[in-house]
């Protein structure tokens, strides 16, 4: 007969929560366990722990080989705060007994506890798959899940287990930031109207304002931090911060501004140099940024970079600004600098790379990207860069060329089937251009550049109904998009519809595509700061 312990409660270290019918089967089998067994249990379930401990450890003497006495001792274990014996207890049941789900179930949920997820799954899949009725495993299994940001598998297993989910903050944000990652808005909704009911530590309260922002309740992300404020000293720094991150993600620049200097007020004496300085003066930098104020944006960089030389975000925003302002060389000279203090940062390689292309320094940019891919870029980013500089100094055989082989590495991605089509199109391979921009289609359907381009090869290669469908679908997501315009005018006008022609060329005029993937990227927002030493979790 197998023993079945079921730990309902996650917290609760007590065994008012251990399934009491799982004691009786236990002892119903004196004749076959002994009296040290069942006494064992009696204590276990009496929670009286070393009396418990003494009865198990005798029955384990007496039946060294029976796999559910080691499974209680592990259970044991764990009420007496001693998880690793407790862990090798469950584990030599396992070995005892490879088929006793219990000691699987018992293994990962404690490997749950303490946030061992890789090992808790596997123990946790094992238990499911010997008893797919374990309601509990299936249950433990989910939260294992939902911890590793899972969310699809997570919300599967919960489903199963037919449990009744926590209604606790934590939980809820774990499951709210799930269901918005999964697109799932109503049961969002839901989470969201129970975490209004509930009291947040300040930690929580952190957590829980990004997740309101990626919904659009900003005020209420707004009046979450401000509550900390208040909650706390007038002059707590990381609230402070906080406050001004909340307003820039919200869109309110002007008040993230305004906050910003409220939170260097807030700081200490003598801390300028300090890392929370360089966060304060980045915050500031995008706000300026964003607010068009391109000097006063790039001061606040510079100072960022200054305070805090080792952080690579500092340089990529101050070399994206001035890039975004045209002032190419003095981003080269901030990469280079970058580079001088984070030698083997990636992102500041391929921002010299592009800074050096977007100055057409085409020999110096082609050296940085080829540094990149001969030291094996994981990424498509630096082939692509190559590409652009092979594209843009007459060399797009070559360009092709360096794509097929990072697609050969790499795999399929859109912007190598992109850039490749640009690439074949340029060497004047129209058919195999069609191609690479099909499989760019395929790859990324919401991208209008894809469809613009793959269109335009449509069309000059005598297919002027499926080119109207792609040019439409171009115009569709870019509808400012006036070469889409003026090519589908073209393409009626080639069919013979000469109304539609006419109404398309009203609005057109020559336009470059804007290529997708660009290397500068946007700006690299600072983290929300949290309670110092953990407090408020």
């Amino acid at each position: 007969m197998r023993y079945v312990l079921i730990l309902v409660s996650l917290l609760c270290p007590h065994l008012d929560y251990v399934c009491a019918d799982s004691f009786d089967r236990a002892a119903g089998q004196e004749s076959m366990q002994g009296d040290a067994f069942q006494r064992g249990l009696t204590a276990l379930k009496e929670n009286r722990l070393e009396d418990a401990f003494e009865e198990l450890s005798a029955a384990e003497r007496e039946r060294p080989d029976d796999a559910r006495v080691r499974n209680f001792r592990g259970i044991l274990l764990v009420q007496m705060g001693k998880n690793a014996e407790a862990a090798a207890e469950y584990q030599e049941s396992i070995r005892l007994d490879p088929l006793l789900e219990d000691a699987y179930r018992n293994l990962g949920f404690l490997r749950w506890t303490e946030h061992q997820l890789t090992p808790a799954r596997d123990a946790l899949e094992r238990a499911v798959k010997l008893s797919s009725d374990d309601f509990f495993a299936h249950y433990y299994l989910g939260r294992v899940e939902l911890d590793a940001e899972q969310y699809e598998p997570a919300f599967h297993e919960l489903d199963i287990s037919r449990q009744q989910l926590p209604a606790d903050a934590a939980f809820l944000i774990q499951a709210t930031a799930g269901y918005v990652a999964l697109g799932r808005k109503q049961d969002a909704a839901k989470s969201l109207e129970q975490l209004r009911k509930l009291p947040l530590s300040d930690a929580q309260s952190i957590q829980l304002a990004p997740l309101l922002l990626s919904v659009h309740e900003n005020e209420w992300a707004i009046s979450l931090i401000q509550k900390l404020i208040s909650a706390n000293s007038a002059r707590a720094s990381w609230a402070q911060f906080d406050l001004a991150l909340v307003y820039l993600l919200a869109g309110n620049d002007e008040k993230a501004l305004v906050q910003a200097h409220t939170y260097w007020d807030s700081l200490p004496q003598g801390s300028e140099k300090s890392t929370e300085y360089a966060e304060g003066w980045s915050l500031l930098g995008i706000a300026c940024a964003r607010l068009n104020q391109g000097e006063q944006s790039i001061n606040a960089f510079r100072q960022a970079s200054s305070v805090a030389p080792g952080e690579e975000e500092y340089w990529l925003n101050l070399t994206r600004e001035l890039m975004e302002l045209n002032r190419h060389p003095e981003a080269i000279t901030a990469a280079q600098n970058g580079l001088a203090a984070i030698p083997k940062s990636y992102a500041l390689h391929l921002r010299l790379g592009a800074a050096y292309l977007a100055a057409g320094h085409y020999t110096e940019a082609e050296n940085v990207f080829r540094d990149l891919v001969l030291a094996g870029d994981p990424l498509p980013t630096g082939y692509i860069g190559l590409a652009q500089v092979l594209i843009r100094t007459d060399r797009p055989a070559e360009a092709a060329a360096e794509l097929d082989k990072a697609e050969n590495k790499l795999g399929p991605t859109f912007l190598l089937s992109y850039f490749r089509g640009l690439a074949l199109d340029r060497e004047g391979k129209r058919s195999e251009a069609l191609g690479a921009f099909q499989a760019a289609v395929r790859l990324n359907p919401n991208s209008a550049e894809a469809h613009l381009n793959l269109g335009k090869t449509e069309f000059a290669l005598g297919q002027p109904y499926p080119a109207i469908a792609e040019l439409q679908d171009a115009l569709r997501l870019d509808p400012g998009n006036n070469q889409a315009k003026r090519l589908l005018s073209q393409a009626y006008r080639r069919v013979g519809d000469e109304k539609k022609a006419a109404q398309f060329a009203e609005a057109s005029s020559e336009a470059a595509a804007v290529p997708p993937g660009d290397l500068i990227g946007d700006f690299f927002v600072p983290q929300w700061q949290v309670p110092p030493n953990g407090a408020g979790k």
